[in-house]
């Protein structure tokens, strides 16, 4: 049996947002980077604090990541919540970004580097099971080995927000490697069903 290292973060479709899963890994997670609590983080992901903003990737009705933004003071005294792709706080509604928000303080995703996978730039999740099911873990920056994840060879369905994907069997990018440049349901129907071992941004026109 594959060990576990970072919990699940399933997604459920409830009235006006997403149900709560595993809230106290995906709280834990949050917690470590400066985010606030709140039942977004089960479908949200990348949540960081700047100048009392939260930023955040969420995904919306249709699947689809949307990255969104929210004042913190507005939500002092409501939980945080993601509406449809939209952060939100009891009537409050945040605004979604196009790639223009502030880098996360003290560097990360987007230091200012080209090609550092940064916000703006693309971003994928992939799924334990086909169907876009099972644990979930959503990438901005190059993974050289998601043995460290968990993920290791167990790689069933995959979604882009956008951009290209390069996704390898072997670790640091070795062995068979194939560019995803859409979302793809089932990974049986390429030959890389639970063989994926590394992946990264794919640079302009395809491979690295």
């Amino acid at each position: 049996m594959k060990k576990f290292v970072v919990a699940a973060a399933g997604l459920v479709m409830a009235a006006g947002g997403f149900s709560v899963v595993n809230v106290s890994s995906a709280e834990a997670q949050v917690q470590a980077r400066g985010a606030p609590r709140g039942s977004y983080v089960q479908s949200c992901s990348g949540a960081y604090v700047n100048r009392g903003r939260l930023y955040a990737d969420c995904r919306d009705m249709r699947g689809n990541m949307r990255e969104t933004s929210i004042e913190l003071a507005r939500c002092s005294s409501e939980e945080i919540v993601n509406r449809d792709g939209r952060l939100a706080c009891g009537r409050f509604q945040g605004d979604f970004e196009n790639g223009g928000r502030p880098g996360r303080p003290g560097g990360g995703w987007n230091d200012g580097r080209p090609g550092n996978g940064g916000w703006g730039q693309s971003s994928i999740t992939v799924y334990r099971d086909a169907d876009y099911r099972g644990q979930s873990m959503s990438f901005r920056n190059e993974v050289p080995n998601l043995r460290n994840l968990g993920m290791n060879d167990a790689i069933s369905s995959i979604r882009l927000s956008r951009g290209s994907w390069e996704v390898c069997e072997d670790a640091n990018y070795r062995g068979r490697c194939e560019i995803v440049r859409g979302d793809m349901r089932d990974l049986r129907n390429t030959g890389m069903n639970d063989k994926i071992s590394s992946l990264r941004p794919a640079r302009s026109g395809g491979r690295w």
